[in-house]
């Protein structure tokens, strides 16, 4: 007897919708079989939520030839969800940060392709829209950010951090959107540089250092190739480690010759690295990863951005 071999593409949990009826099957994994959670044209209902929890489900999949119809219907459902009030704008942030982590990690393993990247620009319109219009948003936000370390919950986190910042520093819904554009692309590069550098656990060697200074400029390549043609994208990209005392990477930039977007996102990277935690080191609390940033960093970063960064945090994050 042979089998038929099959692809399953990962979906967010969140995403999937009590009382929905999906057109397609959706499997986990139990051990390493793939089993359906749910049948064709079979209702996603409470009892199939107690499955879940009763079995701690925490990953689940579709067919590779369903993944379009499933797109279309978990942005039928974000639709539904921006513009319900009576969801909480927390519940919000958790199912589109879960959305959106789930259209990174797609990216990062898979192929780099315009449609990967016009989901994730749906999923940054809905955060938009969201921290535009609800009171509580930025603080809702913030409370859904990873403190587990990889690069693709790194790039939706420091997305977060740098759209609140943006928002709180007044910027408009179009400064937002290419500030936020910018932040969750910025380490696609990395998708060229091999695993063992970018996980490494300890400090770099000059040869792999090399070779992590080249994903600013990998990200543009990777983009331009898609299509991509906005040059102040690739600008707030390609500086992110650029430095204000010159000592950054890849061209050795200084003070103002840094764009003011790629400046912020420095911090926001900054932050987002010293707070999640990796294999060889555990995460720092906010106050902490701000001293660092404050005491040992003052030359590095833009002191007066630094400092509006410290206080929108005080004003919005809790600082234990």
């Amino acid at each position: 007897m042979s089998y038929k071999k099959v692809k399953l593409n990962h979906i967010s949990l969140k995403s999937l919708e009590v009382g929905h009826i999906y057109k397609y099957p959706i499997f986990y994994k139990n051990k390493n079989l793939f089993k359906k959670l749910i049948n064709i044209d079979e209702q996603y209902s409470p009892d199939t939520e107690n499955v879940i929890q009763t079995q701690k489900i925490t990953d689940v999949y579709v067919l590779s030839e369903n993944y379009d119809q499933y797109e279309m219907d978990t942005q039928e459902y974000l639709t539904m969800l921006v513009n319900n009030s009576s969801i909480s704008t927390l519940k919000k942030f958790e199912i589109v940060q879960d959305m959106t982590a789930d259209a990174m990690n797609n990216l990062f393993q898979g192929d780099v392709n315009t449609k990967g990247i016009s989901r994730v620009n749906i999923l940054l319109d809905d955060t938009i829209d969201i921290i535009l219009h609800e009171k509580s948003a930025i603080t809702a936000m913030l409370d859904v950010t990873s403190y587990d370390y990889y690069t693709y919950t790194h790039c939706v986190n420091v997305s977060l951090y740098t759209l609140g910042f943006g928002a709180y520093l007044n910027f408009s819904k179009e400064q937002l959107k290419i500030l936020m554009k910018a932040a969750i692309l910025h380490d696609l590069g990395k998708k060229d540089v091999p695993n063992e550098i970018v996980n490494k656990n300890g400090k770099l060697n000059d040869a792999e250092f090399t070779i992590m200074k080249s994903h600013p400029t990998n990200s543009v390549k990777l983009l331009k190739a898609l299509g991509e043609d906005n040059s102040l994208l690739f600008t707030i990209i390609e500086q992110h480690h650029e430095k204000i005392d010159g000592s950054g990477y890849p061209y050795g930039l200084k003070g103002d010759d840094i764009n003011i977007y790629s400046q912020i996102l420095a911090i926001t990277d900054i932050f987002d690295a010293l707070t999640t935690k990796r294999s060889y080191k555990d995460a720092l609390k906010s106050y902490e990863a701000l001293e660092i940033m404050k005491n040992n960093m003052s030359n590095e970063l833009n002191e007066n951005l630094l400092k509006k960064f410290i206080r929108f945090l005080s004003d919005k994050k809790d600082k234990t």
